[in-house]
């Protein structure tokens, strides 16, 4: 019984040790700079439209004004994306591309999925580059202001 006791008491010394080492060592974490928020890199326009074209988004979205080689055929699954979006935060239309579900555009059924909740566009993650997102986001910035029928 006393070599029990005895290892037990060990155990418990070693653990309150331990403890107090890795107290005393602890490195604290990384920390967010005071006011950090993300921003998104500058793009580039025009690379911006020609991966919106590989991409095929015109197949869902028309953009006005935009001289885009193909008309939508797909009736209308996506937002029209009038020259207003561009008075949208940067960081708000990455993540309309990148996280499609979070948030919807308007509450027109064709633009969601069978539940009603979940976005009918593609999931384009494995296909698109950051880059090239940044480009779109670029393109989407670059188209100027809402024309007065839009406002």
């Amino acid at each position: 019984m006393s070599r029990t006791w005895a290892w037990l008491f060990a155990v418990v010394c070693l653990s309150l040790l331990t403890v107090q080492v890795s107290a005393e060592d602890k490195v604290p974490g990384p920390q967010l700079p005071k006011g950090w928020k993300f921003t998104m890199p500058a793009g580039d326009p025009e690379a911006g439209k020609a991966a919106f074209e590989k991409m095929e988004c015109y197949s869902c979205h028309t953009v006005p004004n935009a001289d885009l080689p193909k008309a939508r055929t797909s009736g209308g699954v996506g937002p029209n994306l009038v020259a207003g979006y561009s008075a949208l935060p940067a960081s708000f239309l990455a993540e309309s591309i990148v996280n499609r579900h979070a948030y919807i555009s308007g509450t027109l059924e064709r633009y969601t999925g069978l539940d009603k909740v979940s976005s009918k566009m593609g999931d384009y993650s494995s296909i698109m580059t950051v880059r090239e997102l940044i480009d779109i986001v670029a393109f989407l910035k670059h188209l100027g202001p809402a024309p007065a029928e839009h406002r």
